[in-house]
């Protein structure tokens, strides 16, 4: 858990508040969007939430995790791609944003597979665990090109 602000040990009470709680109150609360990430056939591979800018309503943030096993196989581009295409086409969304602790390559290569310009280094804009650290910031605008590459989008 290295590269995210999940709980370290990450234990089964952990998992109940987020699929219980955290992601059903972002919903809720108009927040943001959580979804799980599953393969063809129907097996969890991560997970991704669209978190929306709570001063500016056409801004939103990206964020997922995949499964060490589901790595390097395309399942967190199309995701993040399918993900900003709802965020622009439904929600009205002008800007995404994605952050990264620097040194995250993997995010880092799924953001750029997705479309995302890095702008540069944000200095300390990022917390975990109690600590600021420096992490990139890349960004995908409603005008920039999209790909066409998508995968079923579903709440349910």
């Amino acid at each position: 858990m290295r590269w995210t602000t999940i709980p370290t040990p990450y234990d089964t009470a952990d998992a109940e508040y987020y699929t219980r709680d955290h992601v059903p109150g972002q919903w809720a609360r108009g927040t943001g969007a959580g979804f799980a990430i599953a393969d063809a056939q129907d097996r969890y591979v991560g997970s991704i939430d669209l978190r929306l800018d709570q001063s500016d309503e056409h801004v939103g943030e990206i964020g997922f995790l995949v499964a060490p096993w589901a790595r390097g196989r395309g399942y967190a581009s199309a995701a993040v791609r399918t993900l900003c295409g709802w965020g622009f086409d439904v929600l009205g969304l002008e800007r995404i944003v994605w952050l990264a602790y620097l040194g995250n390559d993997g995010s880092r290569r799924v953001a750029e597979k997705a479309g995302f310009t890095i702008e540069g280094v944000g200095r300390g804009v990022c917390v975990q665990r109690g600590r600021r650290l420096d992490a990139w910031v890349g960004a995908l605008l409603a005008s920039d090109p999209r790909s066409s590459d998508k995968i079923a989008v579903s709440s349910t």
